[in-house]
């Protein structure tokens, strides 16, 4: 076949050779990159719908222009005059949203409208593209309101209803999200979450506390922990939730789970005075036998040696309230929990913590540990520099 004569066909395979049904190879190319099927009967009807504000000539002439029959284009003068064709594609552009009479964002918000009247074999594709049209003006936000019924139906009656339905999960997604993201790392109260939602002052669309709870599970990488307002109250109040303080045959206190954690949740932190490792070390060697495991010796983010001094049962800040993380006792090949170095800002000061995380999911009942690390210069692990006695 010549050049001249493949010249009539628009499509050639990577052979060379013409294709002679390209509508295959269009049906081809959408099963491979699982496309929704666009026909040019689809095409034309949602052109021809998107018709109605134009006068009957433009009407007329777009039709004339989408024609899929040779013989009955011949029947059609307009477009055996050049003139009509750039005309009609004009107002086809125009339907599409590529308008040079009108501003980018009209010519979009048209063709978005004309797509989502569409009623034919494409149904969803065309609700998407009239939720992509409505969130233009109404964008989905925590404490925004859904677009009343004028709004929707201006972008689509036909799916003002799945518009309103859709719009409310978005918003619902984000609001679960938004609290999630607040509690991170420990998993709060069914209370603890009723009452921060009831602050958020929404008044209709409201995530379920108990639905919240249901699929709960640590949230956020470990870097952020601390930015979490919920881990920093328990930090400053020492109301760490699940956890009991019991004795351990042969090895005194002990710290057990009442409650289940799971795998990458904050467990408690390691509470007590932060001191110097020198005045840490003087007051190890002044204290009695039975006290002197509760000294935790690290290094700090600028490299200085460092001791958390918990040998006290009751720290100077929480009177009456005995704190569990000097009563975790140690394990090598046993460890459930690990700690983890941060510099914590409260109340406008700067402190270190040291917080627990579960290493794995620990059910109810079953004792705290962690490696101590005595016998090395470094407890090894994920993104942890402490140095230990």
């Amino acid at each position: 076949m010549t050049w001249e004569e493949m010249s009539d066909f628009f499509f050639i395979s990577t052979t060379g050779r013409p294709i002679y049904n390209a509508s295959n190879d269009l049906n081809r190319l959408h099963q491979k990159y699982k496309l929704d099927p666009v026909t040019s009967q689809t095409a034309r009807r949602v052109f021809e719908t998107a018709t109605k504000t134009m006068t009957d000539s433009e009407k007329s002439m777009v039709a004339d222009y989408l024609t899929h029959s040779t013989a009955t284009a011949d029947r059609h003068y307009r477009m055996k005059l050049s003139r009509n064709v750039v005309v009609a594609s004009k107002l086809l552009s125009k339907l599409a949203g590529d308008s040079s009479n009108e501003s980018a964002e009209e010519g979009t918000s048209r063709g978005a409208r004309a797509a989502a009247r569409d009623t034919g074999s494409n149904r969803q594709m065309d609700v998407q593209t009239a939720l992509a049209l409505l969130l233009q003006t109404h964008p989905v936000t925590l404490d925004g309101d859904m677009p009343d019924r004028a709004a929707r139906c201006q972008v689509s009656e036909t799916f003002q209803r799945q518009l309103y339905e859709r719009w409310l999960k978005a918003q619902m997604r984000l609001r679960v999200q938004h609290v999630l993201s607040h509690f991170g790392r420990r998993e709060p109260t069914e209370s603890g979450v009723s009452s921060w939602i009831k602050k958020q002052g929404w008044k209709n669309n409201i995530p379920s506390a108990a639905s919240i709870l249901k699929d709960w599970k640590p949230t956020g990488p470990v870097d952020t922990v601390v930015d979490s307002s919920h881990i920093k109250t328990l930090i400053t109040t020492q109301k760490w939730r699940g956890l009991v303080v019991t004795d351990i045959a042969g090895k005194g206190k002990g710290v057990c789970t009442s409650r289940p954690f799971q795998s990458g949740e904050v467990v408690c932190d390691y509470h007590g005075q932060v001191v110097r490792a020198k005045e840490g070390t003087r007051i190890h060697h002044s204290l009695d036998e039975n006290e002197t495991g509760y000294m935790f010796f690290y290094r700090n983010k600028k490299n200085k040696q460092m001791c958390i001094d918990a040998h006290s049962p009751e720290c100077l800040c929480h009177p009456g309230r005995q704190t569990f993380g000097r009563l975790i006792n140690h394990s090598r090949k046993r460890a459930n929990v690990k700690p983890r170095l941060y510099v914590v800002d409260i109340d406008g000061e700067e402190q270190d913590v040291i917080l627990f995380f579960a290493e794995n999911n620990i059910k109810v009942g079953k004792e705290l540990k962690f490696d101590y690390g005595v016998e090395r210069k470094s407890f090894r692990g994920e993104g942890l520099d402490l140095d230990w006695l």
